[in-house]
């Protein structure tokens, strides 16, 4: 056994509620759903939801991507952190308890799938020499998240598009500079027991960029020119980069600021 807790997968959900009943799904999802369907599964160690608002969402690039068609779909993206090498176990319970939660009416439907996968963790670039460990990313309150979908070109693999990432963009993160606290990268794998994925597996690899300021304080300086960096790499392109902040749990906070 290792000194420490392991992140090996993610679960990344980003959905676009329905309007009407916003508020029914948020206390569903909220107070139920993630916790009798993910959290409680062995295996599952932590969890956060976030929140673009209608400002964040004009941030957003490119407008022509292929994951959120128009640009501002994906309202709340959640992610789970999953032990390494417990994959199965927190599906074999999630997929085991999801039939008698839906006979129970614990179940809704509000909401469409932009872009909802499992995938494996990659590495992760982290701010100085000290910074915050990539399992306590999420228990760790930072203020924002950028989430960036990058798709290799042909004959690249995700696991060289995602060193290269960290090789390549992540220069001023590793020297302590800037408001990104560490970066994440995961590539995009089949549910346990070939299930396919919800919305269609691809090739991808989703960064996550964990801030220290507000997203609209450092997307110019820091994260507007990503897409183009990649482009400019010639491994592959930016298919969605869009920002967040935390959902206040317990509370209808920015419900009425999403469109």
């Amino acid at each position: 056994m290792g000194s420490h807790i392991e992140l090996g997968h993610c679960m990344l959900t980003l959905v676009e509620p329905h309007r009407d009943g916003l508020a029914e799904y948020n206390r569903w999802y909220e107070h139920d759903h993630a916790y009798a369907a993910v959290t409680t599964a062995p295996g599952c160690f932590a969890y956060r939801r976030f929140v673009a608002t209608a400002p964040l969402k004009a941030l957003r690039y490119p407008d022509d991507g292929p994951i959120a068609q128009p640009v501002g779909n994906g309202s709340f993206v959640a992610l789970y952190w999953f032990e390494k090498d417990r994959l199965a176990d927190v599906f074999d319970y999630s997929f085991g308890v999801t039939p008698g939660l839906a006979a129970a009416g614990r179940m809704n439907g509000d909401r469409d799938h932009v872009c909802t996968g499992i995938y494996e963790y990659l590495g992760a670039t982290g701010r100085g020499s000290t910074p915050v460990p990539p399992e306590i990313a999420l228990d760790h309150p930072y203020p924002g998240v950028a989430m960036v979908w990058v798709r290799p070109a042909e004959g690249v693999s995700v696991a060289a598009l995602g060193e290269w990432c960290r090789a390549e963009l992540d220069g001023d993160i590793a020297a302590g500079r800037g408001r990104v606290g560490q970066v994440l990268d995961f590539a995009q794998c089949d549910f346990p027991g070939g299930i396919p994925a919800l919305t269609g597996k691809v090739d991808e690899v989703v960064r996550c960029y964990f801030l220290d300021a507000d997203p609209r304080d450092v997307w110019q300086d820091e994260l507007a020119g990503v897409g183009a960096a990649v482009a400019a790499g010639g491994l592959g392109r930016v298919a969605l980069a869009a920002a967040f902040i935390p959902t206040i749990p317990g509370t209808a906070t920015y419900l009425d600021q999403l469109w």
